[in-house]
């Protein structure tokens, strides 16, 4: 994947679910706070027993280092007991695409990338397998054989509605280590944007970079 990474300049996806992503969460988060009081099943987890720390490790299923998770701009009101989960919550969708595209399972390794975005809507997922050599290591998986996380970080931006989260920017930070015939080191930065939809957190759009970490 050297070839598409030009010296140390990286390649982005700016995909137009991105660009409006901060319409639809708008619309969407409206959308929902109209109904935010029905008490159905699909609204997003509260935790009334959650302390008042406003940063959490949710643990990376394959990963040797855990992803930290903070909260960043708060648009609303949302109380520290809802904070929590929403961390929990939020950090397991984007661990799913990290895993699975970047540093989970075994190397070398050719395929199942097309697979690698579980937490995405389906407009979405078309978009990022169009930028499938940037949005996963598909272009290097078959050429080595480790990898070493550095850095694995996410900061939340929340829409909230009459207290409750309605829609995340996930601002993700990965740089890793590869081993094998390909050995350097990977910059993965942007912007997820994520709203509550069929019981759970999904990422409708992206604006993404990727290239070499010092």
């Amino acid at each position: 994947m050297s070839t598409t990474l030009r010296g140390t300049a990286p390649r982005r996806a700016r995909r137009p679910l991105a660009r409006t992503a901060a319409a639809l969460t708008l619309s969407l988060a409206l959308s929902w706070g109209a109904t935010a009081c029905s008490g159905d099943g699909d609204e997003p987890a509260g935790d009334r027993t959650a302390g008042q720390r406003h940063t959490t490790a949710a643990p990376a299923p394959e990963g040797p280092l855990p992803t930290t998770t903070t909260i960043g701009r708060v648009t609303g009101r949302l109380a520290a007991d809802r904070r929590r989960p929403l961390k929990r919550q939020v950090a397991r969708v984007v661990d799913g695409w990290l895993d699975a595209a970047y540093v989970g399972g075994d190397f070398p390794r050719v395929g199942g990338f097309r697979q690698a975005f579980p937490g995405f809507s389906s407009g979405a997922k078309d978009e990022a397998r169009r930028d499938l050599r940037l949005m996963t290591n598909v272009g290097i998986a078959g050429r080595i054989t480790g990898v070493d996380v550095r850095r694995r970080e996410l900061r939340l931006d929340v829409l909230a509605v009459r207290g409750r989260p309605a829609g995340v920017t996930a601002r993700v930070l990965l740089v890793f280590e590869t081993e094998g015939d390909v050995r350097r080191r990977d910059r993965v930065a942007g912007r997820l944007y994520l709203t509550w939809r069929n019981g759970g957190w999904q990422v409708f759009g992206y604006d993404v970079s990727r290239g070499r970490a010092r």
